[in-house]
């Protein structure tokens, strides 16, 4: 008599592709983030970065799953609604904010131009803290809610605290000049772009690795009957 221990072959198929699938997407997320960084030849879209199309669409599917049993959340409403939240946030502030965001006109005033940028700055800042507001949802979620094995559910996290420590100290730097030179500027922020693509690169490849191990769920067992 042969029984299946818990879970399911099919469950398990449903992680592997989700996990396959979605890993590659944020995988060519970040591989493609630098490629368009370093070469000038690569097209590009108006308002829209065709690297967060494909992390938006990387974490759509890790939210939803191609079955229940492969999203990361597990389904759950507030997880998975912080995740396409945000995928969808992703793609919406860039033309968004262009949008709200002032013109400024050489002929105004310095008192005018200021309050412009200063609207302007809070405008991004507002985007940016909707941004980490979902992520942060999402990732405690991932974290607490037992699909992904330990200690890598909280992979996702320790991804988000890099990228908001990068970002942290590259906006201190950049709006404080700290006495750098434009070329010190320059390195620092292709610097921090860097460690971001690595971040996200991490997930996916990680992600792929989980898919492609061998599922506990799917571990056979034989035993004699009578």
């Amino acid at each position: 008599m042969i029984e299946v221990a818990a879970g399911s072959a099919h469950a398990a198929r449903e992680r592997r592709r989700t996990w396959m699938l979605g890993g590659g997407l944020l995988a060519a997320s970040a591989l493609l983030s630098l490629a368009m960084r370093g070469s000038f030849f690569l097209p590009t879209v108006p308002f829209v970065s065709p690297p967060d199309v494909l992390f938006a669409a990387g974490a759509v599917v890790f939210a939803v799953g191609l079955g229940r049993s492969g999203s990361v959340t597990g389904r759950r409403p507030l997880g998975t609604s912080a995740v396409v939240g945000l995928a969808v946030w992703l793609l919406l502030a860039p033309p968004l904010l262009s949008v709200l965001q002032p013109e400024i006109s050489m002929g105004a005033d310095a008192a005018e131009r200021t309050d412009l940028l200063v609207l302007s700055a809070m405008l991004s800042i507002t985007g940016e803290v909707i941004a980490l507001a979902l992520a942060i949802v999402g990732v405690m979620q991932i974290g607490r809610g037992g699909v992904v094995p330990q200690p890598w559910q909280w992979a996702p996290l320790w991804a988000l605290l890099a990228v908001v420590a990068v970002r942290v100290l590259r906006s201190g730097f950049l709006f404080g000049q700290q006495g750098l030179g434009q070329e010190a500027l320059v390195v620092l922020d292709g610097t921090g772009a860097l460690l971001e693509a690595v971040a996200v690169g991490f997930l996916g490849v990680l992600a792929m690795v989980l898919a492609a191990r061998p599922s506990s769920g799917s571990t056979m067992i034989y035993s004699s009957g009578e």
